[in-house]
């Protein structure tokens, strides 16, 4: 089995920490390292070195360079444009199978937080044994509260044991709903959160894009022929529309399967997330430096610079200091971040992006 480590994101909910020039998966929100460098350490030892591959842009080179070192530079795929996650799996399968036509995939983010890894690592184990039977899976996470970040899996047919873990048929799968939607999935139960990470061979990802995306399947196919010439990949990849694997493949296929999991999962998708990760205090504030607080509750605080933050008599909110720049937002309304960045290109203000 590979993993394949997707690290061309720009993680705009994480502004203002996060930045074109060095988005959220190079930054250290907790732990020891960075979001990446967690995510190639938790592969081991499940899997070697060699067996890890990651997805950038050009850009982002010399930052996996610096923070993987040392890195092969072949196991490093730079994607010509970003377009998506559908055409990163479409273009890493495109790569592996040029070595490895017959192995297994596993696809993962560069910005997640998995705190259980035996747990993670014996679901991948499971994974891979449903996958050599010509399943996409995905890992299914039981929703603690109606988000809408998220896509939601309802199991059907049993599919049997997976190294002791049972495995379903997606009988449906949702990609974000609206609020309304997603309680009354929580309401009826036997719903899962989609976490984002799918294993697969690559002749089936390769086989279902073909099948469910027939353009990007055909600009796939030119880019068998077009290795090492970057300048022929971006005219390839030009005219693609970037759609997310879960919209493009997933929701779409008949061969989707679910493997229920429970690692201490975080999509770390804004900066609310941080109460779980950091935890909190008797007061419910969760933060990762110096604070001094007066009369204030379930705030979200967090410096780059080591800054004290000092609250006084507030309540609900996400505070984010910067060297150049400073967020204050309202706890319920952190996915709209990312609307800042919006408005700042939209205002030729792309130094703060």
């Amino acid at each position: 089995m590979k993993a394949v480590i997707m690290a061309g994101g720009q993680g705009t909910r994480f502004w203002p920490a996060s930045r074109e020039s060095r988005p959220k998966q190079f930054l250290q929100i907790a732990d020891s390292g960075t979001l990446l460098q967690e995510t190639v350490a938790r592969l081991g030892p499940l899997l070697g070195r060699e067996d890890v591959y990651v997805v950038c842009s050009e850009r982002y080179l010399p930052l996996v360079a610096e923070q993987l070192e040392p890195f092969p530079r072949d196991q490093v795929i730079v994607e010509p444009m970003a377009r998506s996650t559908a055409a990163c799996a479409g273009l890493a399968a495109c790569y592996l199978k040029q070595r490895f036509p017959e192995e297994m995939m596993v696809m993962l983010p560069a910005d997640h937080v998995i705190r259980d890894v035996k747990e993670f690592h014996e679901t991948l184990r499971a994974g891979e044994k449903l996958g050599r039977e010509g399943w996409l899976v995905s890992f299914g996470i039981e929703p603690s509260h109606p988000a809408t970040g998220y896509g939601y899996l309802r199991p059907g047919e049993h599919l049997g044991e997976f190294a002791g873990r049972p495995a379903y048929k997606v009988e449906q799968f949702t990609e974000k709903p609206d609020r309304a939607r997603a309680a009354q999935f929580l309401e009826e139960g036997n719903y899962y959160w989609n976490s984002g990470m799918f294993l697969f061979s690559v002749e089936r990802i390769l086989s279902e894009i073909d099948l469910r995306m027939p353009r990007l399947g055909q600009a796939l196919a030119e880019v068998e022929q077009s290795w090492g010439y970057p300048d022929r990949l971006k005219e390839i990849f030009s005219p693609l529309e970037s759609t997310s694997i879960d919209f493009g493949v997933m929701e779409k296929s008949e061969r989707i399967a679910m493997l229920p999991s429970d690692p201490g999962w975080s999509d770390v998708g804004n900066w609310k997330a941080l109460e779980e990760i950091l935890g909190v205090d008797g007061q419910g504030v969760a933060s990762n430096g110096p604070q001094l607080n007066v009369d204030s509750r379930d705030c979200v605080l967090y410096t780059s610079g080591g800054k004290l933050v000092v609250l006084v008599g507030v309540r609900d909110l996400v505070v984010v200091d910067t060297e150049d720049a400073l967020l204050v937002c309202s706890k319920d309304r952190t996915e709209e971040v990312r609307k800042v960045v919006e408005s700042l290109k939209n205002k030729d203000l792309k130094e703060y992006t």
